[in-house]
């Protein structure tokens, strides 16, 4: 999914969307020197959530132990 960085606002950045529409971001959420203009690319990282879900079991495994 790509957004358009269309204008900034504030502590906003207003980010054109695929479908025409826009989607208002936080500046803070967005990488640093982000600006009007930029393409923002936004996707699943399937390995890095796969990872995150494999830690998370394994802390849940460990604290219901028999």
């Amino acid at each position: 999914m790509k957004w358009i960085i269309d204008r900034i606002e504030g502590d906003t950045a207003v980010c054109e969307t695929e479908n025409g529409g826009f989607a208002d971001i936080k500046l803070e959420s967005l990488p640093t020197g982000a600006k009007e203009g930029d393409v923002l690319i936004l996707c699943i990282d399937k390995a890095e959530t796969e990872k995150r879900n494999e830690d998370l079991n394994r802390k849940m495994n460990s604290l219901f132990k028999d």
